[in-house]
């Protein structure tokens, strides 16, 4: 990233989002409310649209049954973004792009799905062992993402599935020492973790699962912020809260 900049980055799990219907509307509307310059979304739809002449790259048909135009992820740039699909291995679930022209500099992209507890691939080798491989295959396709575009900065977000609080939350202690390690083996660093977890900060005993993780040689994290901003998510439009970052 550009010496002196300043990017806001917003990361959401909108709960399988379907147009034409009330909560579609709510969630569009709290978007165009959130300022961000690039926006993951995940459990999707193709018509959420941040804001209007953003442009996108999405992850493919999902691997469930699932509506038209329905996404695992996608990944919303206020400037042009190219489509990054042969570097992804998971292309069910995840999506990668590449931002070129950004006052930022170059930035490389990825939207993230990683398993769940019940995450029904996991029933046959085990929930730790099914995030250990998926989270493995997304490094990989990090690292050659990092090859390629050796000059660029890497965001890597979307639903981890796994707490990074100062108190455990969600997940295990078992994927989240994983977790860490493959991060810090990739020189990313979790912007949502720790004492700047702000779901934790504030709406504890919630944690942040939806994390934006970026290069280690980018600026540090300005601030840190989560909606709704009631306690809980009780009677609210996703069952995950969203994120923004102010990073530079």
């Amino acid at each position: 990233m550009k010496h002196g900049s300043s990017i806001v980055i917003a990361n959401w799990n909108v709960e399988r989002v379907i147009p034409d219907r009330g909560r579609f509307n709510r969630i569009s509307k709290t978007l165009s409310e959130i300022d961000s310059v690039i926006w993951f979304l995940t459990e999707t739809h193709e018509k959420l649209i941040p804001c209007i002449g953003f442009h996108s790259v999405f992850s493919g048909v999902p691997d469930r049954d699932s509506q038209a135009g329905e996404r695992w992820s996608a990944i919303w740039s206020r400037w042009p973004i190219e489509n990054l699909d042969e570097y992804v291995t998971d292309k069910f679930r995840c999506a990668a792009g590449r931002i070129g022209n950004s006052p930022f500099g170059e930035l490389i992209v990825c939207a993230t799905v990683l398993p769940w507890a019940t995450d029904p691939r996991g029933q046959e080798v085990g929930s730790f062992e099914i995030y250990k491989e998926n989270l493995l295959n997304q490094q990989a396709d990090w690292l050659r993402l990092n090859a390629a575009f050796p000059m660029a900065s890497l965001i890597v977000a979307g639903d981890f599935n796994q707490s990074l609080a100062p108190k455990h939350s969600y997940g295990s202690k078992e994927k989240r020492a994983l977790l860490e390690q493959v991060l810090s083996d990739s020189r990313l660093k979790p912007l949502t973790a720790g004492k700047n977890d702000p779901i934790f900060r504030d709406s504890p005993p919630n944690a942040c699962i939806d994390h934006i993780c970026v290069s280690t040689s980018v600026a540090d994290v300005k601030t840190t912020e989560r909606w709704p901003e009631e306690q809980t998510l009780e009677g609210a439009d996703s069952d995950h809260f969203g994120v923004r970052v102010q990073i530079g």
